[in-house]
């Protein structure tokens, strides 16, 4: 069929009928994937990190979460270390003097506090911030389409 009368056709019935639109909409709204998604599915799969994140942690003591929060930083650590390269973007200890300058890179450096004039600037290092200098994400499997999938789901066959 001709694109052009296609669009038309798609046109009118997005229009008209709820659920055809409804299915068209996602189209539209692509799911996010990419080396983002890659670092929180190896996250998942080596340390349960979202499984964590997602649980109502209200519940438990603090023995019980801080026995679990173990398991979970020994896993996610390893694959920080193991696929990506992560170094201080200011070196020195927290608290000690840093001087910021004129062309510093604000999303880079976060200015807090009493922030007055222009820089360069004078403060005290509160945190030196992370970041990534170099990535090797392994292969996930391959999938159908450009899926968003973190982790697949998992069913014991009896």
């Amino acid at each position: 069929m001709n694109r052009f009368l296609l669009s038309l056709k798609t046109f009118w019935r997005t229009l008209t009928d709820a659920a055809f639109a409804e299915r068209v909409e996602p189209l539209f709204s692509p799911a996010p994937t990419g080396p983002d998604l890659r670092i929180l599915a190896v996250l998942q799969r080596d340390g349960r990190l979202v499984d964590f994140l997602q649980e109502d942690i209200d519940a438990y003591g603090d023995a019980q979460i801080g026995a679990a929060v173990r398991d979970i930083h020994r896993g996610c650590r390893k694959s920080l270390r193991d696929y990506l390269t992560i170094e201080p973007i200011l070196h020195g200890p927290e608290e000690s003097p840093v001087n910021v300058p004129a062309d510093f890179d604000p999303a880079a450096i976060r200015l807090i506090g009493n922030v007055d004039g222009k820089p360069p600037f004078r403060g005290v290092l509160k945190h030196h911030g992370w970041r990534v200098s170099a990535v090797h994400l392994p292969s996930l499997p391959a999938t159908r389409d450009e899926t968003s999938v973190l982790s697949p789901a998992e069913v014991e066959i009896h």
